[in-house]
């Protein structure tokens, strides 16, 4: 009789199983293809009262795996290009206090469970009242500020830190630089990127041409693509500017341990070629990899992100620069488009590298 419910109870668990996996699969999404927001809140919801609570405890440890848990090792580099004495200065206000990092009129915040890199629009510099310096760094210091909301116990955000969207945190950032940029009568403009880690997966929300890769094994498995409106004019949110939020692109990447997160402005992805970053980290790895042996894979040990960010920052500032005709993405796009540019592509550079680690208990994912 026994045997005869535990048999029964085990069918029911499978086909119940079988048919999540399905819907699973079903609203499974590759990194190359774009989402909308609307599409992202329509999670299914699984009713869990479907489970058979006689199910034998060996059958249900066999059938079901704990969710892996991860959270970023970071480091940071970037460099601010040479301004002339006709461009206008880059200036925060004496009073602003933000919780993000600036470069220029680049900005950037990271901590264990989420990067993110906006870059100010230099072509408001001569334009009076205007300021994409400050416009970025509030971007970015709202978005960590919104990141922190799902560490406190008694915000409703709490709750829904499975849920997290980064798209939603870039729409209420956005709201909150608004706000301060009409106060101040300030103009100005931003491109944006923001990754939120959860469990084993990175959420991704992209407007304009900041751009973030995925290298794992030595070998790309992710990378962005840029949203313009034409060449040299990306997608981009401020004040008198079209694009929203929503436009951005969003992705949902799974990830492993050790994988390589590399986030950074134009500043990084106009002047070095994909294949170059690659080349860096990969000497940057090999050096740090333990050779294996018959009873051992090579194994990578003490991999720097702080070291690896300023290897790529200088690497891509050297070329930004150069004044010698060296070949760089922005001068083939602009070549492409009947423009004639020699040497490097002077921009502020912010560059963030993360290493997915794993998970170890803290109270303060700001770390």
């Amino acid at each position: 009789m026994i045997a005869s419910l535990q048999s029964s109870a085990k069918s029911k668990w499978v086909a119940t199983a079988a048919k999540v996996a399905v819907v699973s699969k079903q609203q499974q999404r590759l990194f190359t293809q774009s989402i909308s927001p609307s599409a992202l809140n329509n999670h299914h919801i699984y009713d869990y009262t479907t489970n058979n609570k006689s199910l034998p405890l060996f059958d249900f440890f066999a059938q079901t795996k704990p969710q892996q848990s991860y959270k970023l090792g970071h480091g940071a580099a970037g460099f601010a290009k040479k301004r002339s004495n006709t461009e206008t200065s880059v200036i925060t206000s004496s009073s602003w206090s933000s919780e993000s990092a600036q470069v220029g009129e680049d900005a950037y915040f990271r901590r264990s469970d989420a990067i993110g890199v906006a870059d100010g629009i230099g072509g408001w510099q001569q334009t009076a009242g205007s300021n994409s310096a400050l416009y970025s760094s509030q971007l970015m210091h709202y978005a960590n500020l919104e990141m922190d909301r799902f560490e406190d116990t008694e915000d409703p955000m709490f709750f829904e830190y499975s849920q997290t969207n980064p798209v939603d945190i870039l729409q209420r950032s956005y709201e909150q630089s608004l706000v301060e940029a009409k106060k101040s009568n300030v103009l100005g403009s931003t491109t944006a990127c923001i990754a939120v880690l959860r469990h084993d997966e990175l959420r991704v929300a992209n407007i304009g041409d900041c751009g973030i890769s995925i290298i794992r094994n030595n070998h790309y498995v992710f990378r962005s693509e840029e949203q313009q409106h034409a060449f040299n004019f990306p997608y981009q949110l401020g004040i008198r500017s079209k694009d929203q939020p929503h436009h951005a692109q969003s992705f949902n990447i799974k990830i492993k341990k050790g994988d390589i997160i590399i986030m950074g402005s134009d500043g990084l992805y106009d002047n070095l070629f994909d294949k170059t970053i690659l080349s860096l980290v990969r000497d940057h790895v090999h050096a740090h990899t333990i050779p294996g042996n018959a009873q051992r894979p090579p194994r990578v040990r003490n991999l720097q992100p702080q070291i690896l960010s300023d290897i790529l920052a200088n690497a891509a500032k050297e070329v930004s620069e150069s004044k010698r005709n060296v070949d760089t993405p922005f001068q083939r796009r602009a070549m492409e488009e009947g423009l004639l540019m020699e040497g490097g592509k002077p921009d502020d550079i912010s560059v963030i590298v993360a290493v997915v680690r794993d998970c170890e208990d803290s109270p303060d994912r700001r770390l």
